[in-house]
């Protein structure tokens, strides 16, 4: 052997003896440790052969150097169970995730072994990098035994990749990890991090609590730091539980909590109780009264407990000033009581009338009584001819009722006499039932349909074989058609003919001309004024409808344009308005408009289509026809569809005026970009009404895809009424312009409160863009093509809120203002929704929210209303939304959708009672 050998192997033992001492000296440190605290050790690349003979064996200098393989060892402190939200981090953590005890650290002296097979002199080993890992201090403070918390601070933090948050798991040591809580540090002003635990976070649990500190860095990694274990020690509530005035009678008993011990506090002593017959079917948290001399007390009843006796469990729960519910003691009590009887008999029984009386005798009711009543229905069609008689009170004691064959749709047979108590509470009682058997001679007939003229939509009812044992007054007929039930119902007297039959003619025009089934009851009146059922039938009924052609004419392939003529318009309720709902294949019904048809001078209706107004789509388009009925009812009457090709909107540029409002000053610009033509780069609107243009006002945007609108409004021209001039500048990418001449729109506005409060200049800002939006739908009814458009609009965005896909009819303040910031891009200011209170809880995680009424908004701002309410605070349901315009004099300026079915103006004064809040989006 070489002297350089010797050397190398005589430090390798001197090394290894030192290793074996710091071994030991951890053993002996993590045998004083819990389970939790207990250190583990990750072997990265022993082998399995390599791992036995390490811990079997221990340290050897022999075996020491005939390893040939690298062996590292890295330990780390053991990280507590993760609860569910910290579960992914554990490939990250500088900590083993283990509650069990870690073997015993053993030293590998494998880089030496494996150092002598080199050739003798060679150094061959690489250099190693200390890499600097996180640390930091641990420290408990103001550890309060009152009640039961203490601070953990961390401090003096060295972090090489920057601290992201400082995290403090903690747990008490009584039960293993059962009531681990990963708490996040503060950091305060000097830099350290501290969090607040309490014992009432964790079960309530006195003892030993294990508390560690990890930090993690700015790449998301955790790195456990420190760990310390506190004793928790504080003043828990008790209390004494006692059972009084136990009645067996009345079937309670009082629950008496005395002795109470609070140290955070009481707020209200709560006794929940139920009976052990089925579980806690019957379970009621009871709300216990502060005494005189210092206890609680609240009487419990078996009739709050469905009226269940044998033992009933009582706990005792104090609510502390922190709204902490503590659990005390609890008491089991046996409840009895005397229950409601009665016997029940039937006597004069008549089958000529057919009647029979119910006698209820033996009344025994504790809780008092104040009726009795006898259900009674035939077994005839189960219940469907069920009534609820009331028993009159006898002299003898006894209850009577007099049953009516007559009030059971004259059913006979089986007839099933129930008795219920109704006591002082109000608490209705099953006491007992009977059978009886009824039988009578009984009023009957036959009921016919004759003369069904499906022409005129009539048919006669005739009834005959008329059968009557206690007279006849008259002969009623209840008639209604199947569609909505009886919606339509009307009761018909018929008229006796000399044949002795009665006849009626029922008309489809008094029952909604409605087609289809008819339901035909007969009834008979006797002389006692007693309305008898005696027959029924149905019939269909056909009559004249409604009608209507659609033709399709001057189909231009160029242009994308075509006429839709509809004729021989007819409807029996009447025709108001000719509605022609017109849409592409392309994208379902994103390009929907609801046109209005015009009347021509032969009686037919006309609508130009024109593919610019559905965003220059091609192919299949589907026509439908409705008509509006006299009444305000739409009716649809037929479809059809058509082949439309746009050749020029392949290659030009498309632009056109749209939505004409004159009475709101609106109007819209349409730009289409040709899919084959040049790409827009920027539009530019120039709208003008005076002579030299004094009232100029231009609009720019950037294109929104191949189809762009832009809202012009009165607004921003000084709400000059007159013929507006138009001018479209379209900028493209190459850099060339092309001008379009829209030629002169007439508006006139309607005069305003103070229409100089109503002109915000409009600029490139989110605020403003919604204002001009808004104010550009102002005028806008409920049921108009623009209206139509804001609902369509609002469906075109997926998800729809809470799944909800909104009809025309329904309220609509919501939809314009959710529509006007989705229109501007903008919803994630305010977020989307059509229910205005539902709305409210998004502004609240928003944290946009404002709950008071009487602060002063901005303009912009987002206004809620409750009509219910007209004093503030208004905290109540919220029923109506709106935007605020502007703010002057102490008045609140808005522009509400749905406001008397149409979007309008408002004005309320600052504080107005129906206000319930604001949102003020964070505009930019």
């Amino acid at each position: 052997m070489k002297k350089k050998d010797l050397i190398f192997y005589a430090g390798t033992a001197v090394l290894l003896a030192f290793s074996t001492q710091q071994v030991k000296a951890d053993e002996q440190h993590a045998s004083d440790q819990t389970s939790e605290n207990t250190s583990s050790v990750i072997s990265k690349t022993t082998t399995s052969s390599e791992a036995q003979n390490t811990v079997n064996e221990g340290v050897g200098v022999e075996k020491g150097i005939q390893t040939e393989n690298t062996v590292a060892t890295e330990a780390a402190p053991a990280t507590p169970t993760l609860s569910n939200n910290q579960s992914s981090d554990k490939g990250t953590s500088d900590k083993v995730v283990s509650e069990q005890p870690a073997p015993a650290v053993v030293a590998s002296r494998a880089p030496y072994g494996a150092r002598a097979r080199v050739v003798e002199s060679e150094d061959n080993s690489l250099p190693v990098e200390k890499v600097e890992k996180p640390s930091g201090t641990l420290t408990i403070e103001n550890n309060d035994q009152t009640t039961g918390a203490f601070d953990a601070v961390v401090s003096n933090i060295t972090s090489p990749g920057g601290v992201k948050e400082v995290l403090v798991p903690s747990w008490s040591l009584e039960k293993g990890q059962d009531d681990l809580i990963w708490h996040k540090a503060t950091k305060q002003t000097d830099g350290s991090y501290r969090v607040t635990i309490k014992a009432s976070e964790h079960k309530g649990n006195k003892g030993n609590y294990r508390a560690d500190a990890y930090i993690v860095d700015n790449s998301g990694e955790r790195h456990y730091i420190a760990e310390q274990v506190v004793s928790v020690d504080y003043v828990r509530p008790s209390g004494v539980l006692k059972i009084e005035n136990n009645n067996p009678v009345a079937g309670t008993f009082d629950a008496v909590v005395s002795n109470i011990v609070a140290p955070t506090g009481l707020k209200e002593v709560l006794v929940p109780s139920w009976s052990l017959e089925n579980g806690q079917d019957d379970l009621v948290w009871h709300k216990a009264t502060r005494q005189a001399d210092g206890s609680y007390r609240v009487t419990i009843k078996a009739s709050d407990h469905k009226n269940s006796t044998g033992n009933y469990r009582a706990d005792a729960y104090i609510v502390d000033d922190s709204n902490n519910r503590f659990y005390l003691t609890e008491k089991v009590v046996e409840v009895h009581q005397v229950k409601p009887s009665g016997t029940v008999t039937i006597e004069n029984n008549n089958t000529e009338k057919g009647t029979f009386d119910a006698v209820i005798r033996n009344v025994v009711a504790p809780y008092g009584l104040k009726e009795v009543l006898v259900p009674t229905w035939s077994n005839k069609n189960g219940q469907d001819d069920l009534v609820w008689h009331k028993a009159e009170r006898q002299s003898d004691g006894s209850y009577r009722a007099t049953i009516k064959a007559s009030d059971h749709k004259n059913d006979t047979g089986k007839f099933n006499v129930h008795i219920y108590y109704v006591d002082q509470n109000n608490k209705k009682n099953y006491i007992t039932e009977t059978i009886t058997e009824v039988q009578q001679v009984k009023p009957s007939g036959t009921v016919t349909i004759e003369n069904n003229n499906t022409v005129t939509g009539t048919f006669d009812a005739v009834i005959r074989n008329v059968v009557a044992p206690n007279g006849l007054k008259e002969v009623l007929i209840p008639t209604w058609s199947d569609k909505n039930w009886q919606d339509d119902l009307v009761w018909h007297k018929a008229v006796r003919q000399s044949d002795g039959s009665y006849r009626v003619t029922i008309k489809a025009s008094d029952h909604k001309n409605e087609d289809g089934k008819y339901n035909v009851h007969v009834y008979y009146v006797d002389q006692n004024n007693q309305r008898n059922y005696i027959t029924e039938t149905t019939t269909e009924v056909r009559q004249a409808r409604r009608s209507g052609t659609i033709l399709i004419q001057n189909n231009n392939k160029d242009t994308g344009t075509f006429d839709i003529i509809i004729r021989d318009v007819y409807n029996p309720k009447g025709v108001r308005t000719v509605q022609v709902p017109t849409w592409s294949d392309k994208d379902g019904q994103d390009d929907i408009r609801w046109y209005e048809a015009t009347r021509q001078s032969n009686g037919d209706y006309k609508v130009s289509v024109k593919a610019s107004d559905h965003k220059n789509s091609t192919g299949k388009y589907h026509i439908h026809l409705y008509y509006i009925q006299n009444d305000g009812s739409r009716v649809g009457v037929g479809t059809t569809t058509t082949e439309v090709e746009f050749r020029n909107a392949k290659t030009k540029t498309q632009t056109g005026i749209k939505n004409v409002n004159s009475g709101a000053g609106t109007y819209t610009v349409t730009v289409d970009q040709a899919p084959q033509g040049r790409r827009i780069k920027n539009i530019r609107v120039a709208a003008w009404s005076q002579a030299h243009q004094e009232n100029l006002y231009w609009y720019s945007t950037a294109p929104s895809g191949m189809h762009t609108e832009v809202q012009v409004s009165a607004a921003n021209h000084q709400y000059q009424s007159g013929n507006y001039t138009t001018h479209v500048y379209v900028d493209y990418v190459d850099g060339g312009v092309e001008g379009f001449n829209l030629g002169q729109t007439a508006l006139h506005p309607r005069a305003t409160v103070d229409q100089t409060a109503f002109s915000p200049r409009v600029t490139n800002g989110q605020r403003d863009r919604v204002l001009r939006a808004a104010a550009s739908l102002v005028g806008v009814r409920g049921g108009t093509a623009a209206h139509h458009q804001l609902v369509n609009d609002y469906n075109s965005v997926k998800p729809l809120p809470v799944g909800y896909a909104v009809k025309t009819t329904d309220d609509w303040c919501d939809i314009f203002v959710t529509t006007v910031f989705q229109r501007e891009g903008l919803s994630g200011l305010i977020g989307r929704e059509c229910g205005v209170e539902r709305h409210i809880q998004i502004f609240k995680r928003l944290g946009i929210w404002n709950e008071d009424g009487t602060t002063t908004p901005k303009a912009g701002d987002i206004i809620t209303f409750n009509w219910d309410q007209n004093t503030q605070q208004n905290n109540g349901f919220a029923d109506h939304i709106g935007i605020v315009e502007s703010v002057s004099n102490g008045i609140i300026h808005t522009i509400e959708g749905n406001s008397n079915n149409q979007v309008r103006r408002n004005t309320y004064r600052i504080g107005h009672g129906n206000i319930r809040g604001f949102a003020t989006p964070r505009y930019q």
